[in-house]
């Protein structure tokens, strides 16, 4: 799943240093040469991860206190992102020092802060149906990326001139996972391309091309090729919510996402005891304070 900006390490480590639970002299490991205790351990992984640890530990505490995300949220988006693996997802999740239940949690994380970034952010009820109305449509649509606006012009001005949008992607286009292909994109629904692309997309007609399009990864050019109805489950009103959640996040200032879990940590009154870790929640109370 996409990563929000407030990324947070959610290595095994990390996560068995927040279950310790109180430090003392009770045995986790036992030897002939030596025992291992909970003191011990704690010192390690505080040295190691704690930071870390304790910015991950209140983060959750904060977002779960202002916001609710049920278990059922969390395991739909775990079946959803497992589905996608496919036979890599134990491989995925070991090359993140990731289990299941700690994989779960992450998605937790990332649903909060979804929820915090989405907060305040007003969408109208007209974007929701016509969203809901182009989840009956797929597009199949080529494109040609390139850096800047003038070549973007250049290249629709060849194009309108005649000039093949294959053979014209194949030499300019800068996306090169589709460029090869002369710019083919596959399939695709409201959900899958970002909102610029998307609304320009689903404004064209079958074998027209569209004015330069700008978004957040240059300038595009946009062919659309085909179109054929998608299964839709449920009525408006069964996919409102999701619908209202997804464009809240495309609307929403991911900047701002510091921001607002910072005047959360700060309503909270953290009081980091252990001075090891006093710096922890640092970036947040800076933020705080400019506030």
């Amino acid at each position: 799943m996409k990563k929000t900006v407030l990324s947070l390490t959610l290595a095994a480590s990390v996560l068995a240093l927040s279950a310790c639970g109180n430090a003392g002299d009770e045995k986790v490991a036992t030897s002939k040469v030596g025992d291992v205790t909970k003191d011990q351990l704690y010192s390690e992984m505080k040295d190691s991860v704690g930071e870390s640890a304790l910015q991950l530990i209140v983060i959750e505490k904060v977002l779960n206190d202002k916001y609710k995300v049920s278990d059922k949220e969390v395991n739909k988006e775990y079946e959803k992102q497992k589905k996608e693996m496919g036979e890599n997802y134990e491989q995925t999740l070991a090359a993140q020092n990731l289990n299941d239940k700690s994989f779960k949690r992450s998605i937790k994380l990332n649903l909060l802060q979804e929820a915090a970034m989405a907060d305040g952010v007003k969408v109208s009820e007209a974007d929701m149906k016509s969203y809901y109305d182009e989840m009956s449509k797929e597009l199949k649509a080529s494109h040609i990326l390139v850096a800047d606006e003038k070549t973007a012009k250049d290249i629709k001005a060849k194009l309108d001139k005649g000039e093949d949008f294959a053979k014209l992607a194949k030499k300019n286009s800068t996306d090169t996972g589709s460029a090869e292909a002369g710019g083919e994109l596959g399939w695709f629904g409201p959900d899958k391309m970002v909102p610029e692309f998307t609304k320009a997309a689903y404004a064209l007609k079958k074998g027209e091309i569209s004015e330069p399009v700008k978004t957040s990864y240059g300038y595009h050019i946009i062919k659309l090729e085909d179109e054929r109805d998608a299964k839709v489950k449920g009525s408006y009103e069964d996919n409102k919510a999701e619908i209202k959640k997804k464009l809240q996040l495309q609307k929403a200032d991911q900047s701002q996402l510091l921001s607002k879990v910072s005047k959360l940590v700060k309503d909270a009154d953290v009081k980091i005891k252990d001075k090891d870790l006093k710096d922890a929640l640092a970036q947040f109370k800076s933020s705080a304070a400019t506030k």
